[in-house]
């Protein structure tokens, strides 16, 4: 769980509005400085990984993030789809700030993303979740094998998503640099749309707790 949400809740409801104030107050002294400073208007390339950073609590507190592990979302989640991402900056900060980076931090990411994928069945199998709801998620380090095994169906990601994947370059980039242990540039422009059906994702639990397993022990050993 992220250490965050274990204050009381009294106590993340202050924080959160605290946050989103202050993004607010960033948000207007940039366009007010723009008016007169024009180039101060690309301040907001900054300003975005700053804002998801800040707005991060307040859309789990209101239900615009779902959370399904620590490190799996989805985002305005409803029974006829649910769209993933991972977890956000705010959340690498509070679950994964004691893992050191390279394949102990990527390992413990595919790890929290399983989970999710593993609560999600949960869900569906509780009837908390219609079985017809369509998954999707969008990324650029998806494995087309692995995905196709599990029955997800692979595409080209629409032209929106990779704009909002190219709008969040620079929370990507630190982040794709700390699960690969060094710096590396994340391959946005090859990012891809995955998407599947509840039962289908149903029938894969099997498969989906022996990659649990196995990332388990890979981790346990290193």
């Amino acid at each position: 769980m992220n250490d965050f949400y274990k204050q009381p809740k009294i106590l993340i409801w202050i924080e959160s509005i605290f946050f989103l104030l202050l993004g607010l107050v960033l948000a207007i002294f940039i366009i007010e400085k723009g008016y007169s400073q024009p180039l101060f208007y690309l301040a907001f390339i900054i300003y975005v990984p700053i804002s998801q950073f800040l707005f991060t609590p307040l859309f789990k507190l209101t239900g615009g993030y779902t959370y399904y592990s620590p490190m799996l979302l989805g985002y305005m989640a409803n029974d006829k789809q649910i769209d993933l991402h991972s977890g956000t900056s705010f959340d690498h900060l509070f679950v994964l700030r004691n893992f050191k980076s390279g394949t102990p931090l990527r390992n413990r990411i595919m790890m929290y993303h399983l989970e999710g994928l593993l609560n999600l069945i949960q869900f569906i199998e509780d009837k908390r979740i219609p079985s017809t709801v369509n998954i999707v998620g969008t990324s650029y380090f998806f494995n087309d094998r692995t995905l196709n095994k599990l029955g997800f169906q692979i595409e080209k990601a629409s032209l929106f998503y990779r704009t909002n994947l190219f709008i969040n370059f620079i929370d990507l980039f630190w982040m794709y640099s700390l699960s690969k242990g060094k710096l590396a540039i994340p391959e946005l422009w090859d990012a891809k749309k995955a998407s599947i059906k509840g039962d289908t994702l149903l029938a894969q639990k099997s498969k989906l707790e022996g990659h649990y397993q196995k990332l388990k022990v890979k981790q346990t050993n290193l």
